[in-house]
Formats: C-alpha cells, sequence, structure tokens
C-alpha cells in the first residue's frame, strides 16, 4: 500500500507571530513534557540572535532568523489533559510534542516587552508633541499585538476569565470563564495569568512573578521559569540604557539617518517629525526615553515578525514522536520514560491517577532520575533503567534506541492480559520502579545522601566489595538479577525481611563470582551478558536439569525467583558455556590470560580475593598461602577503599629495561598476568616506575617493614646498592604506611624471572578460585 506522506504531516514555515495568534489558536502541553529547564545562557542565545538580526537589517533588508521546528498536534479534545467543561476549550488546540522551551521564552519576552512598553509610554500619554503622540500610537498598537500572542480573547464573559492563557499544561492548568472551574497552576500558565490580573491595573511598577506563589510552596520548576523570567527581564531592561554602544545595538539615530528601520521591520511608515526628531533630536531631554521606547518596538517587532519556525503537525502521537526524534538530533528528546507516563495516566484514567499506586510508582521514578538533571546524562541513565527493566521483567534484549523503547513499554503496557486489569498495569510499573529504587539506592548509589542498598542492610563484607566492583567495571546487565532479589526483599513482610535480604546478599556473592571468574578465564566479557540474558529469558537446562527463568513475566514459561536456582544456573552456565569445571581449569586459563589488559578493576579485585587471610608463603618466597580467619582480612570496604590499595603495579614493567630477565619479555602474556601484579598507593607506584629489580625489592621491603627501628635499617641499605632518591621520594617513603600485600614479593630473593610469575599466578589464581567458588556453591 502507498502512503500518502501528505495525510501523515504537514509543514509550513511562519512567522512567531502568525503562529501565536492564528485565530482561535493556543497551545497544550501534554503530561510527558519535561518542564521548563531553559538556562541563562540559552536566553541570552535567543537575545543576541535577535539583536544579531536587527544589527543586519539595516544593510539587508529581508534578514530574518530561524529557530527551529516546532512538532503539534491539533488536538481539539485535548485528550491527554483534564476534561474541561464543554465549549470551553479554544477552538484549536495544538499539542506541543517538541518546542514548549521556545515558545515559553518567547511568551516571556512578550511578557517583559509589554510591561516595559506600558509602564515607559506612560510618561508621553499626555504630551502634546507630535513626534511624542506618534510613539504613543506605535506602542499602543504594538502592546494590542504582545497580548494577542499570550493570551486568547474568547469574547465570552466579563472580567478577567473572558481571557485565557495562551499556554496551559495538562493536569495543572484548565480553560475556563468559570472562577472555580478554571486553573492556572503550571509554571508558565501562572506567570501568563498572573500578568493579565496585573496589567489591567494602573500602576506602573514593574510586574514580578513570584514563585513561591500565594501559598508559598511551588515546586523547583515554578523556580526555574521565575529566575529565567527574571533573566528575560533583564534582558530587556538593557535595552533601554543609554550606554549600550553600536555593538550592542544599532544606534537608532543613524538607523533614521540611513533607512526606514522600522518599515523594513514590519511594513509601516514612521511620521516624518518622529523621523527628524530621531535624527536630530539628541539634546533633547526626552529623547533616551523615547530612543528606549523605539528600541523595544524595534525589537518586539523583529521577534515577532522576523523569526521564523516551521511548524510540523502530525496526525497523531505516535508519528509526532517519531518525527520528533528524527528531527529533533541535535536537541534534548525525551526518554521512553517520559512518553510512557500518559499512558500510565490513562490507565489509572484522569480523575483517579493523583493518589493512585502508579502515581507514588512514577513519581519515586522521577525522583531517581531527576538526580541527573537534564541533557545526555540523564539519557544514559534512563536508557540503562528501562534496559535493564525489560530484562527483568520479560527477559527481552532492549537496546538503546529511543523508538524501541517507547514500543517496548507501550506494548508491555497495553498487552492483551493486561488490558483490562487494573491490578497487572500496576505491577509493571511497580516492577519498573523496583529496577529504579534498586539503581537509586544501589548501583548509582550517591554517597552521603542514604545507606547502600536502602532499605535493607546488607552488612556482608565480601558482598559489598564485590558489589562495587561489578559497578566499577560498568557491568550492568547485572542490574536486572539483582534488582530482582532486592525489589522482593524490599517487598517483603516483616517476618520475611531478614531472610529475603541474606538471599539478595547470596545473590550478589553468586553474581560477583560468576562475573570475575568468567572474565577472569576468557580475558573479556566473551559473550558473558547474552549468558544472563539467557537465564532470564528461558532459564537452564543441562543433563537433564532444570532451572526455570528469572524474569518476572517470561514468555511461555513460568518463573521462579530462588536463590537456589539462579546460583546453580550460574554454576552450569560457568561449565557448560565457559568450559570452567573446577579449580584446575580455572587456573589453567588464568595463567593464559593478560588480566590487567583485560581490566585493571578486575586484576585488582582478585588480587584483593586471594590475599584475603593469607600469609606470606615462608617455603616458597614469592608466594602466599591461606591463613586463619582475621589474620589478614581485605575483603572490607575499608581495604577495597584504601588509598594503600587503589593502584595496580607491574612488577616487572610492561616495557623491558636494563636488569630484567629477557624470558619474562619473551612470552607476550607474563608481564599482564596476575603474577606480576601487586597493589599500592599512587605515589609509591609512581616512585618505583621502571626501576630495576633490584632497586624495587629494595623498596618493597622498606615498605614492609614493621617497626620504626626495621625502617630506618632498611632505609640505611637503600644508598648501598646504588638507589638515590630523590626529595620527593624521601617524603614519599617517610610518610609510607605498612603495605602487607608486598611482603612476599620482598621476600623473594633471586631474580624475579618467569617462571616466578607463572607459579605466583597460579597461586592467586588458586586463593581467588578457593574464595569466589564459596560464593557459587562450586
Amino acid at each position: 500500500m502507498v502512503t500518502n506522506i501528505d495525510k501523515i504531516f504537514s509543514a509550513n514555515a511562519t512567522s512567531i507571530w502568525q503562529f501565536l495568534v492564528a485565530s482561535g489558536q493556543s497551545c497544550f502541553i501534554p503530561p510527558h513534557q519535561r518542564q521548563y529547564a531553559w538556562t541563562r545562557q540559552d536566553i541570552t542565545r535567543l537575545f543576541e540572535d535577535v539583536v544579531r538580526g536587527i544589527q543586519q537589517i539595516v544593510q539587508r533588508s529581508d534578514t530574518m532568523n530561524f529557530v527551529g521546528t516546532i512538532i503539534a498536534i491539533h488536538d481539539t479534545n485535548v485528550g491527554s489533559g483534564h476534561p474541561s467543561p464543554p465549549g470551553v476549550p479554544p477552538s484549536k488546540v495544538m499539542t506541543i510534542v517538541d518546542g514548549q522551551q521556545r515558545i515559553s521564552t518567547i511568551l516571556m519576552f512578550n511578557i517583559a516587552l509589554h510591561d516595559l512598553i506600558r509602564r515607559k509610554m506612560v510618561q508621553f500619554n499626555s504630551r502634546e508633541e507630535h513626534h511624542l503622540r506618534s510613539i504613543v500610537e506605535i506602542s499602543d498598537l504594538l502592546l494590542t499585538d504582545l497580548r494577542k500572542t499570550y493570551s486568547i480573547d474568547t469574547q465570552f464573559g466579563d472580567g478577567p476569565h473572558r481571557y485565557y492563557p495562551e499556554v496551559i499544561r495538562a493536569y495543572s492548568d484548565r480553560w475556563s470563564h468559570n472562577e472555580q472551574e478554571a486553573k492556572y497552576e503550571s509554571p508558565i500558565a501562572r506567570l501568563i495569568w498572573e500578568y493579565l490580573l496585573s496589567c489591567d491595573v494602573e500602576d506602573t511598577t514593574q510586574f514580578k512573578f513570584d514563585s513561591a506563589g500565594q501559598n508559598g510552596d511551588w515546586l523547583d520548576s515554578h523556580r526555574t521559569l521565575s529566575d529565567a523570567f527574571q533573566v528575560v527581564q533583564s534582558q530587556v531592561e538593557g535595552l533601554c540604557d543609554s550606554n549600550r554602544t553600536e555593538a550592542d545595538f544599532p544606534n537608532l539615530s543613524t538607523a533614521f539617518k540611513q533607512s526606514d528601520l522600522l518599515k523594513h521591520i514590519c511594513g509601516e511608515s514612521i511620521d516624518e517629525k518622529l523621523k527628524t526628531y530621531m535624527r536630530e533630536g539628541t539634546e533633547d531631554s526626552d529623547f533616551d526615553d523615547v530612543s528606549c521606547l523605539l528600541r523595544l518596538v524595534v525589537f518586539a517587532r523583529y521577534l515577532n515578525h522576523r523569526v521564523a519556525v516551521t511548524i510540523v503537525t502530525a496526525r497523531n502521537e505516535n508519528d509526532a514522536g517519531d518525527m520528533f526524534e528524527s528531527l529533533n538530533t541535535t536537541g534534548e528528546l525525551l526518554t521512553a520514560f517520559e512518553t510512557f507516563t500518559p499512558r500510565v495516566i490513562q490507565g489509572e484514567t484522569l480523575g483517579k491517577y493523583e493518589g493512585s499506586p502508579s502515581h507514588k510508582k512514577i513519581v519515586e521514578i522521577e525522583t531517581y532520575l531527576s538526580r541527573f538533571g537534564s541533557g545526555k546524562r540523564k539519557e544514559k541513565i534512563t536508557s540503562e533503567m528501562l534496559i535493564a527493566f525489560a530484562l527483568a521483567e520479560t527477559g527481552f534484549k532492549l537496546g538503546n534506541n529511543l523508538a524501541d523503547q517507547r514500543r517496548y513499554l507501550r506494548r508491555e503496557y497495553n498487552s492483551p492480559t493486561k488490558s483490562d486489569d487494573l491490578a497487572s498495569r500496576r505491577d509493571f510499573v511497580h516492577a519498573m520502579a523496583g529496577i529504579s529504587g534498586f539503581m537509586n539506592s544501589a548501583w548509582n548509589y550517591e554517597e552521603g545522601n542514604l545507606l547502600r542498598f536502602w532499605p535493607l542492610q546488607v552488612d556482608d563484607p565480601g558482598a559489598q566489595v564485590g558489589f562495587d566492583a561489578l559497578k566499577r567495571l560498568d557491568h550492568t546487565i547485572t542490574v536486572a538479577p539483582l534488582a530482582r532479589f532486592y525489589q522482593r526483599a524490599v517487598d517483603s513482610s516483616r517476618s520475611l525481611k531478614e531472610s529475603l535480604t541474606k538471599e539478595f546478599i547470596e545473590a550478589i556473592k553468586a553474581t560477583v563470582a560468576f562475573s570475575m571468574l568468567w572474565r577472569g578465564a576468557k580475558g573479556g566479557t566473551a559473550n558473558i551478558d547474552n549468558h544472563y540474558r539467557a537465564i532470564m529469558r528461558a532459564g537452564i537446562q543441562y543433563a537433564g536439569e532444570t532451572r526455570p527463568p528469572l524474569a518476572r513475566r517470561p514468555p511461555d514459561k513460568s518463573s521462579e525467583l530462588s536463590i537456589e536456582n539462579y546460583r546453580r544456573a550460574l554454576a552450569i552456565t560457568l561449565k557448560e558455556k565457559g568450559n570452567i569445571a573446577n579449580k584446575d581449569a580455572w587456573v589453567a586459563a588464568m595463567s593464559r590470560v593478560e588480566v590487567y589488559r583485560t581490566s585493571a578493576s578486575l586484576a585488582r579485585f582478585l588480587l584483593f580475593c586471594a590475599s584475603d587471610d593469607t600469609v606470606p608463603d615462608a617455603d616458597n618466597c614469592g608466594l602466599i598461602k591461606a591463613g586463619r580467619i582475621g589474620v589478614n582480612p581485605m575483603l572490607t570496604l575499608g581495604q577495597w577503599n584504601d588509598d594503600a590499595y587503589l593502584t595496580v603495579e607491574h612488577i616487572a614493567p610492561r616495557s623491558k629495561n636494563e636488569g630484567w630477565h629477557e624470558d619474562i619479555y619473551s612470552n607476550p602474556v607474563l608481564v599482564n598476568s596476575l603474577g606480576n601484579l601487586t597493589l599500592l598507593p599512587q605515589a609509591e607506584n609512581e616512585l618505583l616506575g621502571d626501576k630495576c629489580w633490584s632497586h624495587k625489592r629494595a623498596v618493597y621491603r622498606l615498605l614492609t617493614t614493621k617497626t620504626p627501628e626495621e625502617f630506618d635499617l632498611q632505609a640505611a641499605t637503600l644508598q648501598g646498592i646504588g638507589l638515590t632518591l630523590s626529595k620527593n621520594a624521601v617524603t614519599v617513603l617517610n610518610n609510607a604506611c605498612y603495605l602487607g600485600m608486598c611482603e612476599s614479593i620482598a621476600m623473594v630473593e633471586d631474580e624475579w624471572s618467569a617462571q616466578m610469575i607463572e607459579e605466583r599466578t597460579k597461586c592467586l589464581a588458586g586463593l581467588a578460585w578457593d574464595r569466589l567458588a564459596l560464593w557459587l556453591q562450586l
């Protein structure tokens, strides 16, 4: 079937004024649109673009500015907002899909211009001079035009409710001629309405928009718009500054000598006496005030008649959303969650949404996402949340594409099984909030704001360190399975809270063990994400053993959230898909891997696991062995975050230097393998650098002395081996703490060799396995 593109959308270029004052037309901001968010920089850029255009018009009379595309839907029913009394909405309502920031800002400029022109012309109202009467007439006509841009005269009723704000927002606002029914509480509608009420009063004081409102309880969105309006007022007031240079704004006296500036802008002729006055009256006491009014007129006329937009009108919300994504490639796209919110509102029904279970969960999600402001960071975080949610919910592999994310949420929320089941829809939103809650309190934990894993108490040191290691690896695929256990514990009754929290802790440790063992043996991710997805979506079947999928609603299967099933599924995957059936296989694989090249964070975590409660092996210098519990606890957050173990140090430098065995560099794997690595503070690591083995060993011995006397004795030997220390090096060593992880290395008497690295790799890998295998119950 051939599709007629012109049936899907139409596009027309028009001036700002023509769009805003089109007969009976108004703008409606749907609920999923962001609140006003333009910054001082955004507003200043628009202002300066208009001034630049005015400067150019003197030389080129057809100059104009283009401020982009506005995408809208012609929607007289205002389907996604509070219903209004029949016949009350304006005759042509444009639902704004993209462009509300620009529209709101231009309306703020028009209000500020109207306010200032109204006040400035008062002083000339009773004057009889011909040129002054002329400027009053011009200003008066402009005030009428400006008012049409931000308000709609319905020609019905008396008093202020005859007029409607040009722009309203869903749920916050309602057009009505009836004072009891009219509602203007969104930032932009409240600003317009308050100005409509105030400008009818004979008052020459500047209009002030109070972000606190009558109740003193407005949201941040009102403060944001209030602050923006103050910026706009400041820019407009600045047009009247008599000290403005020609670079700031065209010199009107010069401009009227060269050309008819106002005629170029709006096609009007200027009274000859006014033109003469502007050319010759620079010494007159009224000149600055007249110039101010003309500047305001020139700016207002240009802004409204020479600033153009393309109005793209779509046939429905889906087409508008797809168009928005493709046309607004350089702007700030609405996330799939933001476009999903209206569907939740419709699911709960308009009148019952506020205070509903879905509303509560949507607010929780919004609260989490609001931490990341706006722009690319917020888009990324939202996308990560939705990808994890799709995997946890149905085992679906959702990508980063915005349209795909929108379709997934729409499809699953409106699936046949939910179409008449409000409880299932609420569960869907509840599950999404569970993902956001986990990411808020755990994955994207904000230091100092709340306890990690709140409201659960996770006090297992290994789980804490392991989870932080997953986060440092940016291993986001693990969010979905972990969030399932987290949310179950959060939602549980008091009697089950402790036991289910323990299962969540076990899930963390099992996930950490599987991921670290897999990535260590494979030297990379090696398709690990797909194995997690298989466990979530389909479960595991192996050698007659079946483990059900972990997703909440997997396709065509029943789900069972069980730590035993999850842990077993990971263990089977490690064995069947990873060929890591036991300790020997793991150690052999690690001996072939450049673990540092794979990931410094992975190498660091494995060194922690291997060193936990170990002691130097006196029978095998350079190696360590298991000690008693508590002899050397490394898997604690205190040690993990300690600067003493911050950086990974290559014992033999990555590039061969004098004093190192040739056999280390004959095998390219060895230098980046686990056995050639240790952990040091940043300063000590830089101090050791690429020095020879004898120098490094002497410093290791110094760093592992346990008494001041031993330290002084060892320090005295440094000069004996020809090691000259800089003043900075002396300071670093004098301030250094005891570094037990280096003790076994310092005990090596022979040269550091390939054989030593290979033996140490097997030793450390075996100890790391012993720790992690317990977490998977291997």
